[in-house]
C-alpha cells in the first residue's frame, strides 16, 4: 500500500524531523521521506542534515565505559538471599500458624469446659480417706491381698 507523497516541505517541517530523526534520511517516517529527499537538495535542506549528522556522529561515538565492579555478583547474591528469605518466610508463617490455631483451640476448650461445668471449680473439697482415684476407690491397704507364689 503506498501513501500519496507530497511534493513540497516547509523547511520548518523539514527542520522539525532532521532533529527528530536525524541526519539519515532512511531512518525517517516512510511517508516523510520522498518529500524530504526531494527538499535535501536545497541549500537549506543539506545544511540542516548537516547540523542532524553531526549530532548523529557524535552520539554514535558515544560508548558507555564497560565496569567491572562485581554488580552482577551483588545482584545474584541479594536475589538468592532474597528468595531463600521468602522460602523461610513462608514455611515458618504456616508454623506460626500451627501455633495460633493450637492456642485457639486450647482457649475454646477451657471455655466449653467453663461454660459447661461451671460447679467444678477449685474451691470444691472432697472428703477422701486417699484411697480414692479418678478410676474408683481402691480401698484400704487391708482390703488388699497380694498374690504370691
Amino acid at each position: 500500500m503506498t501513501e500519496p507523497v507530497e511534493t513540497a516541505m516547509s523547511a520548518e517541517r523539514f527542520a522539525a524531523l532532521a532533529a527528530a530523526y536525524g541526519g539519515v534520511i532512511d531512518r525517517w517516517p516512510e511517508g516523510e521521506r520522498a518529500s524530504a529527499e526531494i527538499f535535501a537538495k536545497a541549500p537549506a535542506g543539506a545544511s540542516a542534515l548537516a547540523a542532524a549528522s553531526d549530532l548523529d556522529h557524535l552520539l554514535d561515538a558515544y560508548a558507555l565505559k564497560a565496569r567491572n565492579d562485581g554488580l552482577g555478583d551483588r545482584i545474584l547474591t541479594r536475589l538468592t538471599r532474597r528468595s531463600r528469605m521468602r522460602k523461610w518466610f513462608r514455611f515458618s508463617s504456616a508454623g506460626l500458624g500451627l501455633v495460633g490455631v493450637g492456642i485457639a483451640g486450647a482457649l475454646a476448650g477451657s471455655i466449653a469446659i467453663a461454660v459447661l461445668a461451671p460447679n467444678v471449680t477449685s474451691d470444691t473439697t472432697v472428703a477422701t480417706d486417699r484411697t480414692a482415684t479418678v478410676f474408683g476407690d481402691i480401698g484400704t491397704d487391708e482390703n488388699a491381698t497380694q498374690d504370691t507364689q
